[in-house]
């Protein structure tokens, strides 16, 4: 039961972006001496992405609520108490599976809802008006203590990749992801001036992350003369130009309310689910009438659409340029969104200007860098998931500036000719080796690194990002995409999480109790990973063979039992044949339509 809650609240979680904008981790500035003479580094400001800021529930007085261990509740995405949301779920549904009506189900869905999201609501000022509070680092990372590193390392692996630079130069800028836009632009700049005077430093490096990027677009457009405070803006798969997921739930082109989709192939397109999972829901689905579930899902987007995130300007701010005035006409021309409008549409502005004023940067000698993820479809929630190319959440546009990609699982055309929107230099190529991206079409061609099939929210978990984005922000040795043969402008997407782990446990595994083959076979997996972990040129298809290799040796060893996938067939068997002669139909339906369906074969028979 709980696996197929936290399923449930995994889908509405789409819609506001949390599956993951990933976290990355980076480090100090560029060599300078401004604070010492000792001093070789730029103060750097970490701007995070959403989700990745201590957002704590507090109770009247302001202070934070822990749960039954001790441990503060977060705010962010929704305040989830499971047994209030089961109090008032429970009930009406039994009675809804039992009548087959909707018997206050979907009133009570869309109660959960509000209850749950609406600690992130905010008034008509646009002024979240729950009780939270966000956690400040008003210091660096070298004073922070214990729990604070605990709650920055969950999302930037600091320890790793920071070794050799100083702490005392990293900083984190804390926000709430449901917050006021124009507040956030204004507290980012503040922050600015509070690092320049800890640490002596007239100039700072800046590292926006995804929904982090949108502030730092934000301050640039409102603080026009900020480009004086900055050496370098790192950004990592910024949402410069939102994402499609936001452009289409706000004006209503939701996947899953489709029940045709919903019921024949949304879940596991989704790839949050492995297939068993999926179409054990799919089957387990139609114990609701299709109408009960559709009305269900239908109100729950529509309280959490209108109830909380219209009313935040930063959810706004993740609204792509192209769909803001449909959606802008469809929830704020009234008068009483007035001033949610007039803020929106501030921030619409910067959005326009928004390549204007990275390059004003770079025309004023601010080194500028960009990450950017590509060849994977945007999540399904939005009905132009598989329309234009993404990274999982954001579609490449947006991260990279203007790019231009063929479709995911396409190739450019045949003698495609690089469009050199932004580079004028006849020997550079900035076609990707798989012939998907056309780089001189971005506006940073010279200096945006691209990483094929990684998944947005699965950054942190690249090795090789990270000690890209490391590099760029600690030295000047790295000055474009040709300046080292470690880092070519295409690189490839990969996640070492699971390597790493199995590496971790293979440390563990005591020799002496192993015989020679064993042992030789375990030895050989754990010198293949770390290897090709050491290769910056090596796949997700390179870090997979060795997930394998060393797992058969762990296996083998007996430090591991093997795992085993449940066997999806039968349950695709089923979903597919209730759908290829039902529909959407719910099961208490079906008899009905199969007697129908009897009746007409007698009837052709017969004639």
């Amino acid at each position: 039961m709980k696996k197929y809650f936290r399923t449930a609240v995994s889908v509405l979680l789409c819609l506001s972006l949390v599956f993951g904008l990933a976290a990355t981790g980076f480090t100090a500035g560029a060599k300078r001496s401004s604070c010492g003479d000792d001093c070789e580094y730029y103060p750097t400001i970490i701007v995070p992405g959403l989700g990745q800021s201590p957002v704590w529930v507090t109770d009247e007085n302001g202070e934070p609520i822990t749960d039954g261990d001790g441990n503060r509740v977060t705010a962010f995405p929704a305040y989830l108490q499971i047994g209030k949301i089961v109090g008032t779920v429970l009930f009406p549904a039994l009675l809804s599976i039992l009548t087959q009506r909707d018997i206050g189900l979907s009133d009570a869905f869309a109660k959960a809802i509000d209850d749950s999201f609406g600690i992130n609501t905010s008034d008509l000022t646009a002024h979240n008006t729950g009780n939270v509070v966000t956690q400040k680092f008003l210091h660096s990372y070298a004073e922070c203590d214990e729990s604070e590193i605990a709650l920055i390392n969950m999302h930037i692996p600091f320890e790793k990749y920071t070794t050799e630079l100083p702490k005392d130069h990293i900083y984190y800028f804390t926000y709430n992801s449901f917050g006021n836009h124009i507040d956030l632009a204004a507290e980012l700049h503040d922050f600015i001036d509070m690092v320049k005077e800890q640490t002596g430093h007239d100039k700072v490096n800046l590292v926006p992350l995804s929904q982090g990027a949108s502030i730092v677009s934000a301050m640039l457009e409102y603080y026009p003369d900020t480009y004086k405070e900055l050496h370098k803006v790192m950004f990592v798969v910024p949402a410069l130009d939102g994402s499609i997921i936001i452009g289409d739930v706000f004006n209503g082109r939701v996947n899953f309310l489709n029940k045709d989709y919903l019921y024949n192939g949304f879940l596991e397109e989704m790839t949050l689910l492995n297939e068993y999972t999926a179409r054990l829901i799919e089957v387990a689905a139609r114990i609701l009438p299709d109408e009960v579930l559709m009305a269900t899902l239908e109100k729950g987007v529509k309280h959490l659409v209108e109830n909380t995130m219209i009313r935040s300007t930063s959810m706004w701010a993740l609204c792509p340029s192209g769909d803001y005035p449909t959606a802008a006409e469809k929830y704020l021309s009234s008068p009483e969104m007035a001033d949610i409008k007039a803020q929106t549409d501030r921030y619409y502005q910067a959005q326009l200007h928004a390549r204007d004023n990275i390059q004003k940067l770079v025309d004023n000698g601010v080194q500028v860098f960009d990450v950017v993820e590509y060849n994977i479809p945007v999540i399904n929630v939005s009905e132009r998931w598989n329309t234009m190319n993404g990274d999982f959440i954001i579609q490449v546009d947006s991260t990279s500036m203007g790019a231009y990609t063929a479709n995911v699982g396409e190739t450019l055309p045949d003698g495609y000719q690089q469009k050199n929107t932004h580079c004028t230099n006849p020997g550079h190529n900035h076609i990707s080796p798989d012939n998907v991206v056309d780089a001189s079409a971005g506006l940073l061609p010279d200096t945006t690194f691209y990483f094929d099939g990684q998944r947005h929210d699965l950054t942190q978990h690249n090795d090789v990002i990270l000690r890209l984005a490391m590099r760029l922000i600690a030295d000047d040795e790295i000055t474009d995409v040709y300046s080292s043969p470690e880092f070519p402008q295409f690189l490839s997407g990969r996640n070492v999480s699971t390597l790493n782990s199995l590496l971790e446990t293979a440390q563990g595994v005591d020799r002496s109790k192993l015989s020679a083959d064993k042992a030789r076979a375990l030895d050989a997996a754990v010198e293949q990973s770390k290897t090709v972990l050491s290769d910056n040129l090596t796949t997700k298809e390179d870090i997979a063979d060795c997930e394998k290799a060393l797992t058969d040796a762990l296996v083998d060893a007996g430090a591991m039992k093997a795992q085993s996938e449940k066997d999806p067939s039968t349950l695709r068997r089923v979903s597919l044949y209730l759908y290829d002669n039902f529909g959407t139909n719910g099961y208490s339906e079906i008899p009905l339509l199969a007697i129908a369906k009897l009746f007409a074969l007698l009837k052709s028979a017969i004639s």
